[in-house]
C-alpha cells in the first residue's frame, strides 16, 4: 500500500514539472513571437517583398498569359488565378522564414538563445508564427489589389475561409523552411534550395494552369501535389464551389507537413553547434 501511494506521490509531482514545461514554452513561444513581429515592424521590406511578389505573378500571368491560358481553358482567368497567387504568396513568406532563420544561425543570434533559460522549440516557433502574421497581412492586401484588377470572391465568408486556410499552408511550409534552414545554415545557399524545390511545385501545379491544359504524364503529378491541392481548395472557397475532398486534401497536407518538419526542424536545430 505504501508503494502505491509513493508511485502515486511521485507521478503527481511529475505532472506539474510536465505541465510547467509546457506553460513556460509557451510563454517563450509568446516572447519570441512579439520579438520577431517588432523586427518585422522594423523590416518592412519584408513584407513589401512579399506582397510584390504576389503582386509581380498576379499582374504578369493575367496580362501577360492570361488571355492564351483563358482561351485555352475557356474560362475566366482572373477568376482562376486569384487562389493561386495567394497560395504562391503564403509559400514566399515560407521561403522568408527560411532565409531569415539560416541568418540567425550564421550570425550567432541563436547562440545567445541556447545560453539562456528558455524553450529552444519556442525559437522557432516564435519566428513561423510572426511570418503566419506577416503572411496574413500580406495576403490582405493582395486579395486588396485583385479586387481593383476585377477579381470578386463569392462571399465575404469565404473570402475568409480562403485566406486563413492559405495562411495555415504557408504556416505549414514555414517549417519546411526552418528545417532547411537548420541543416544549411548559410542564407545564400538556403536561398537557393529554396528556390529548387519552390519554382518546379509552383510552376507544375494548378496556381497558374488547369491540369487538364498539361501533358498527360504531367497531370498525375500536377493534380495532387501540395501547391496544386492547396491552389484547388482555396479556389473553391474564393468561388464558392468548395469541395470538401479538396479541403480535406489540403488540411492533409498542412497537417501532414507540420508533422514532419516540426519535429525535424527542432532536432536539426537543437544539432547545431
Amino acid at each position: 500500500m505504501t508503494s502505491i501511494n509513493v508511485a502515486g506521490q511521485a507521478a503527481s509531482s511529475a505532472s506539474p514539472r510536465s505541465t510547467d514545461r509546457i506553460r513556460w514554452a509557451m510563454q517563450d513561444t509568446t516572447t519570441m513571437l512579439w520579438r520577431d513581429t517588432v523586427r518585422t515592424a522594423r523590416q518592412p521590406e519584408l513584407l513589401v517583398f512579399g506582397v510584390v511578389m504576389g503582386v509581380f505573378f498576379l499582374v504578369l500571368f493575367n496580362y501577360v498569359f492570361g488571355g492564351a491560358i483563358g482561351a485555352g481553358a475557356e474560362l475566366d482567368y482572373l477568376q482562376f488565378l486569384v487562389p493561386g497567387v495567394l497560395v504562391i504568396t503564403a509559400l514566399q513568406g515560407a521561403q522568408q522564414t527560411s532565409m531569415g532563420f539560416a541568418a540567425d544561425l550564421a550570425e550567432g543570434v541563436t547562440d545567445r538563445f541556447r545560453s539562456l533559460p528558455m524553450s529552444q522549440v519556442a525559437v522557432i516557433a516564435g519566428r513561423t508564427l510572426a511570418d503566419a502574421i506577416r503572411n496574413l497581412i500580406g495576403l490582405v492586401l493582395v486579395a486588396l489589389l485583385a479586387l481593383i484588377m476585377g477579381y470578386r470572391f463569392d462571399s465575404i465568408s469565404g473570402a475568409v475561409a480562403a485566406i486563413g486556410l492559405t495562411t495555415a499552408i504557408g504556416f505549414s511550409f514555414s517549417w519546411l523552411g526552418a528545417a532547411i534552414a537548420a541543416k544549411v545554415r548559410q542564407p545564400d545557399m538556403v536561398g537557393m534550395l529554396s528556390m529548387f524545390w519552390l519554382f518546379p511545385l509552383m510552376l507544375a501545379s494548378t496556381a497558374f494552369a488547369p491540369a487538364e491544359s498539361m501533358p498527360g504524364w504531367l497531370q498525375p503529378f500536377a493534380e495532387y501535389q501540395p501547391i496544386s491541392v492547396a491552389s484547388d481548395a482555396v479556389r473553391g472557397l474564393c468561388n464558392g464551389t468548395a469541395s470538401g475532398t479538396d479541403i480535406g486534401l489540403a488540411l492533409a497536407w498542412t497537417v501532414g507537413l507540420l508533422a514532419v518538419f516540426m519535429p525535424l526542424s527542432v532536432r536539426l536545430y537543437r544539432n547545431t553547434e
